[in-house]
């Protein structure tokens, strides 16, 4: 796994790659047309940061240590990490929602090595732990579903 210093030096080396292509490019096409150039530069930076800020995202955060003692029937800890859309659906859906714990796998070793432990040292995302219940890629309402379900019990 790549701790989080070195995957923020790993994005800003992607940024600064990306930056050089894009200049280059720009100055290529600009050379007969500035226009065209500028429009490209514009172009590539607004898709640059389409794909690198999202990665930048902090969003909720709970130590793996605090939220696997919450591991329970009728409470979810939910492993996510920045920039994966399917967590950000599922962020959106459920954030507010009191018997959720939010852990990023990519500010805590401990819940990336959990999650890999769950599948097969894969970094699958969002990953919910409800109870004894693993579920991955869940949607808002199979997680309310298994919430709902498990508190039942």
């Amino acid at each position: 796994m790549v701790a989080g210093s070195e995957r923020t030096r790993s994005m800003l080396g992607s940024a600064v790659v990306l930056g050089l292509v894009v200049a280059t490019v720009s100055l290529w096409i600009g050379r007969d047309d500035p226009t065209r150039g500028v429009a490209v530069a514009v172009a590539g930076v607004v898709l640059g940061a389409a794909l690198l800020l999202p990665q930048l995202r902090r969003g909720r955060h709970t130590p793996w240590a605090t939220a696997r003692e919450r591991v329970a029937p009728g409470h979810a800890v939910v492993l996510w990490k920045p920039g994966c859309p399917y967590c950000e659906r599922l962020l959106r859906a459920l954030g507010g929602d009191a018997r959720v714990t939010w852990v990023n796998v990519w500010a805590d070793e401990d819940a990336n090595a959990e999650v890999r432990r769950h599948h097969g040292g894969d970094e699958l995302v969002p990953t919910a732990l409800v109870g004894g219940r693993i579920l991955t890629n869940p949607s808002a309402g199979e997680l309310l579903e298994a919430l709902e379900g498990a508190s039942g019990d």
